[in-house]
């Protein structure tokens, strides 16, 4: 069944999180969709709830052909605090059964693995925990300069989560992702161990702007297939040249055949004009895509 879609993204209501147009002014939805984080009392600190409602905003959003671009924020005016990690005033995990846990930061990392529109975060001030990982799985990252930011769960007495242990040594590397998790420590944004995990450091009031440009961009200017296709082939890529070889030959093959989105990215060039794709994964589907298998992390206890 296809999802159903809001009129609306700016009255949806989903707990603990608020989402709205940009600009958001307009009475419909708009290519780009912020995401706020939306716990104001406890300085955005992630629960559960919070965690279901991502889930189902990025699975709406990433279905929606409406919405070419998403950006993640928290709803703090003052720019202090993106996500101060989790909310460890709502008491222990209940699931004490290490087969049947599943980590709840984990299915956002999922949800927006699997999203198909391109995610910007925009960390608009501190941000540990888990307010940290879950940005990594963002298809890029905008920090102010004046947050602090740390990977703490050494410091706490526990592991990597939300997917981290993948994505993190794959964004900053080993040597980099080994000091931040070992340490535990907080650092500012702009500490060189960051170096590779920020595309832009910028002054407080300037990150939700920045975010918001990038996404206009790539909802503007890019192929949503293109992106999917490409952030895969990073992410979960052949492991030889060789092998990149053939995937890279078979992929761009496909998306060069008639009726495809690199059609209107040729005339739009020549014609020296914005391009209007209107291409996705479903009706331009490359030649053996998905060539990975999506592993099945349900219980099956």
């Amino acid at each position: 069944m296809a999802p159903s879609f809001p009129d609306s993204y700016n009255t949806l209501d989903l707990p603990e999180i608020s989402l709205r147009h940009h600009p958001e002014s307009s009475p419909t939805v708009t290519p780009v969709v912020v995401v706020r984080l939306d716990r104001p009392k406890s300085r955005h600190a992630y629960t559960e709830v919070m965690g279901a409602s991502l889930v189902q905003a990025y699975g709406l959003l990433s279905e929606d052909p409406r919405v070419r671009a998403v950006v993640l924020t928290s709803a703090d005016a003052s720019n202090k605090f993106f996500c101060a990690g989790m909310d460890f005033a709502l008491g222990p995990n209940p699931e004490t059964n290490p087969l049947r846990y599943r980590d709840s930061g984990g299915t956002v990392s999922l949800a927006m693995d699997r999203c198909r529109k391109p995610i910007v975060a925009a960390i608009n001030g501190a941000a540990v925990g888990i307010g940290m990982t879950m940005t990594l799985p963002a298809t890029v990252r905008v920090a102010s300069s004046q947050a602090k930011c740390g990977f703490v769960f050494s410091q706490r007495g526990f592991c990597m989560e939300a997917c981290s242990s993948f994505f993190l040594p794959r964004l900053v590397g080993a040597s980099k992702a080994m000091h931040l998790v070992s340490t535990g420590a907080v650092y500012p944004a702009t500490h060189r161990l960051f170096s590779e995990l920020f595309s832009e450091v910028v002054e407080p009031e300037l990150v939700l702007p920045t975010a918001l440009k990038i996404a206009e961009g790539m909802a503007t200017n890019t192929s949503l297939v293109s992106t999917q296709v490409m952030k895969d082939m990073i992410y979960r890529g052949p492991s030889s040249p060789e092998e990149a070889h053939l995937l890279e030959s078979k992929i761009f093959c496909s998306l060069t055949l008639p009726n495809t989105d690199s059609a209107e990215g040729i005339k739009s060039f020549l014609e020296k004009r914005p391009p209007k794709f209107v291409g996705t994964i479903d009706n331009q589907r490359p030649y053996g895509y998905p060539w990975y298998s999506e592993l099945d992390v349900r219980p099956k206890l």
